[in-house]
């Protein structure tokens, strides 16, 4: 059995570099699976196994087709599913899969951005598909009830709790003290100026009170669309003391740096994601409904105090109060992980 993986791989964004990470980890332990072919923007991964080989997308139309013709299962894996038009290369690649006998697969992926007028183009995008693995209740409910999909289905976890153990040397026994030493904070790389002065507003009392340093951790980077330009902002804000930029070549290195804060903000929803596997005490910034709110009501763990709108003031007391509160979901965890490989098993098995 052989596999092209796609998805916004290779674009130094944390959450599918992990899904790269998990996916060819799983893949590479199954028997049944000969190769696997991953296609991104950069090929900056690392291969540990024979059986994965990554392509830049400077390949020709001509060598992804080759690589597709040697596929059994085209799959597109993990990552917010944004269509604001009609994705005509991606129906032309699953209509061709379609003639040429080939599997498509979504798999991990959360509807959260879809809109009423690309609902038809979604529709018909599943329609497609011969196999699909959401990641959220919010998404099931849509599938279900709105798109009528009526193809093999599993609702799981998201894929970045597939294989736990990535984080296990990360992990540290709390011992809660009354001060918030270290906090991270990740922005998007298109906020302006007025949301970084607005940010620095909400996180200047914890360094008055605690001398807190606000670490600024970017959950994507590469030249265009790197977090980083919008934490410069919010650093002219800040006290030089008390502020620190960061950066990251490989996945871990975002891990461990985010394992060694006593709380977090962010605007990334795998920022936050990786914050609970870690059981870093953390608020997610985001509209509601939106892909951030739908995961912080799923984990059942002081919802209405973790979920923070957009530019919606947040209080020291409020970050004192979760700070104290905030417990682990262990449970929560180890089902998401459950449920994630369950989805990719129930996969493998429609194979056989």
């Amino acid at each position: 059995m052989k596999i092209l993986m796609m998805g916004y791989y290779g674009c130094h964004n944390i959450g599918d570099d992990i899904f790269v990470y998990q996916l060819t980890k799983f893949w590479q332990s199954k028997q049944v699976i000969d190769k696997v072919f991953v296609l991104c923007q950069d090929d900056y991964y690392q291969s540990t196994s024979e059986k994965i080989e990554f392509f830049s997308n400077q390949l020709t139309k001509l060598q992804k087709l080759w690589l597709m013709l040697r596929s059994d299962y085209i799959i597109w894996g993990g990552g917010t599913l944004n269509f604001s038009s009609r994705p005509k290369n991606l129906i032309r690649m699953q209509n061709f899969a379609k003639f040429m006998g080939k599997s498509f697969v979504f798999l991990g992926v959360g509807l959260e951005t879809v809109k009423p007028e690309t609902e038809k183009n979604l529709a018909k995008i599943f329609e497609n598909a011969d196999f699909l693995y959401v990641r959220d209740n919010q998404s099931d409910k849509f599938v279900q009830q709105t798109l009528k999909y009526t193809k093999p289905f599993h609702l799981g976890g998201d894929l970045a709790f597939l294989d736990l153990s990535m984080y296990d040397k990360y992990l540290t026994n709390p011992s809660k003290s009354n001060n918030i030493d270290h906090i991270s904070f990740s922005g998007k790389f298109w906020w302006g100026e007025g949301r970084a002065k607005f940010y620095a507003q909400q996180l200047t009392p914890l360094i008055e009170k605690f001398n807190s340093v606000i670490h600024l951790l970017p959950a994507h980077q590469g030249q265009e669309r790197s977090d980083n330009k919008f934490h410069e902002l919010l650093k002219k804000y800040l006290p030089e003391d008390n502020c620190q930029i960061h950066s990251w070549d490989q996945p871990e290195n975002f891990v461990e740096i985010l394992s060694q804060m006593d709380f977090h903000l962010g605007n990334r929803l795998h920022s936050v994601i990786i914050a609970d596997i870690l059981g870093v005490p953390n608020i997610g910034i985001g509209d509601y409904p939106s892909k951030i709110s739908n995961y912080i009501e799923k984990t059942e763990i002081l919802p209405q105090s973790r979920i923070a709108a957009f530019m919606e003031p947040i209080s020291l007391e409020r970050i004192e109060h979760i700070y104290h509160q905030y417990q682990r979901p262990d449970q929560f965890i180890l089902k998401e992980s459950k449920t994630s490989r369950e989805g990719l098993e129930k996969l493998l098995q429609s194979h056989d």
